[in-house]
């Protein structure tokens, strides 16, 4: 019989027993069966599935565990999410297949790729290609290796933009497995998101993932210098003010921090407004915000790079969410110009459990609760607009407390405003239909259930912007 255990209520030693079993058996059993799921090392450790989680959240930390030797560390003490570990744990004692700075000192940005795929191969002993995931998040495509036997692009409609989330591996895997029997996905992690995967034409003699580790950081950093990648990723041309306001949302798109995880999406209509989103961890909190500059095409686009670069700059100098309210709007006054922003602008504090937001003229917060009610965090209507008014506004915070499971969600009017075949707006009702039927309750998986729902309301184009930032407290 599989046993249930609680590894928080469990004697230290049980846990660690726990854990060594899990380990011991998972190592034989992907070392033989590198695709094995995680119920199939649940069942070979004699242990429940629930178990399984409570010592490994994802198969990626199972396997980080048995590469890293990490097994030993039930006994540490856990450290809150901001803490600085203690000098010398970042270190290896055995030298890795491949290190992405030295990658970066010896090859040129835009090789890096190639570079990448050959490493792979000389590990895997099979032919490797590398595929990235195209900036609207339905597609990978080949960016280096197995020209001709792999194809351009593989229909995988599981990105949040140019990125996958952990609770989307396993359906990358079925789909992969559907379309391409054999061969072998390795994904590039890199801070709780996939970046790409190195796909193996057949079983590798060496897992690699450590490739796919130190590749993805070499991939980030070069990215930088090299117009490369970016070409790759976009399946189709992009006009100017796409490119200007691909350039103004953060890198990453799903992101860890102090007590909870942030993820954005964004997509954009054919004219292209001045939607943005942004997110930054700071010393004060976890800052983040989404708003939409008054027009479109390159005109909108130069005034969200505006207005996001005052929220930016306001960040920077340590003001509040007040005061970056207030840089914005005289920013948006000393332009001169007629126009106007709509914003969220809002901040998470882990060590109070606190989140705060102050809303002009932006449809307010929703939130959704532990139990999958949603409701509108402010009930009043939003301020005015950004840049409406004195030059000199009084802008007062709103503030609540957030519980374990809850998420708040910040969607744009362009996003909430479709319209179905019938004419009605996706609206509220949408957003808790899109909950409703996500897979899962991460950040990730909520904005991209309400961006994928919303885009299939109506079978057309987008007539304004879609942005949806979802923050999930846990």
């Amino acid at each position: 019989m599989v046993e249930q255990e609680e590894v928080g209520r469990m004697p230290r030693a049980d846990a660690r027993r726990s854990r060594e079993r899990i380990l011991a058996a998972a190592g034989p059993l992907l070392d033989e069966n590198p695709r094995a799921t995680m119920a199939e090392v649940a069942a070979a450790a004699g242990l429940g599935r629930s178990t399984l989680h409570r010592h490994f959240a994802t198969r990626v930390d199972l396997v980080r565990a048995l590469e890293d030797g990490l097994g030993a560390a039930e006994d540490a003490p856990e450290r809150p999410p901001a803490e600085l570990l203690p000098a010398g744990r970042l270190g290896r004692a055995a030298p890795l297949p491949l290190e992405a700075l030295h990658v970066l000192d010896e090859i040129p940005p835009h090789l890096v790729a190639e570079q990448l795929v050959a490493e792979a191969r000389r590990v895997a002993g099979v032919p490797v290609a590398l595929y990235v995931i195209d900036i609207d998040g339905s597609a990978l495509l080949r960016l280096a290796g197995e020209e001709g036997e792999l194809p351009d692009r593989l229909e995988v409609p599981l990105g949040l933009g140019q990125e996958i989330a952990p609770d989307s591996l396993e359906d990358l895997y079925a789909h992969l497995e559907a379309e391409l029997p054999g061969c072998l996905p390795a994904p590039l992690w890199l801070r709780g998101r996939a970046t790409g995967i190195l796909l193996a034409v057949g079983t590798p003699r060496a897992p690699l993932t450590e490739v796919a580790r130190q590749g993805a950081a070499a991939l980030e950093l070069s990215n930088r210098y090299t117009d490369s990648f970016e070409a790759v990723r976009r399946s189709r041309a992009t006009s100017p003010a796409a490119e200007m306001q691909l350039n103004l949302v953060p890198c990453a798109r799903i992101v860890r921090v102090g007590g909870g995880e942030l993820a954005g999406g964004i997509l954009a209509s054919p004219q292209v407004g001045g939607d943005w989103f942004d997110f930054a961890e700071n010393r004060d909190g976890a800052w983040l915000a989404i708003a939409d500059a008054a027009g479109d095409g390159p005109v909108a686009a130069g005034r969200a790079a505006v207005s996001l670069g005052a929220l930016r700059s306001a960040r920077r100098r340590g003001l509040g969410l007040a005061g970056a309210a207030s840089v914005i709007q005289e920013t948006v006054h000393e332009l001169g110009e007629a126009f106007t922003v709509d914003a969220v602008l809002a901040r998470w504090q882990p060590p109070v459990s606190t989140f705060s937001w102050v809303a002009c003229g932006h449809p307010p917060p929703l939130l959704v609760r532990a139990e999958g009610e949603v409701e509108p965090l402010d009930a009043d209507a939003p301020a005015p607009p950004l840049g409406v008014g004195p030059r000199e506004r009084e802008f007062r915070p709103h503030h609540r407390r957030l519980r374990t499971g809850e998420r708040v969600i910040l969607c744009s009017d362009g996003l909430l405003g479709r319209r179905d075949h019938d004419g009605a707006a996706f609206g509220e009702a949408g957003v808790r239909r899109a909950i409703a039927t996500a897979r899962g309750a991460s950040a990730a998986a909520t904005a991209r259930a309400i961006l994928h729902a919303a885009v299939g309301a109506a079978g057309r184009p987008l007539e304004d912007d879609a942005v949806v930032v979802v923050f999930a407290a846990g």
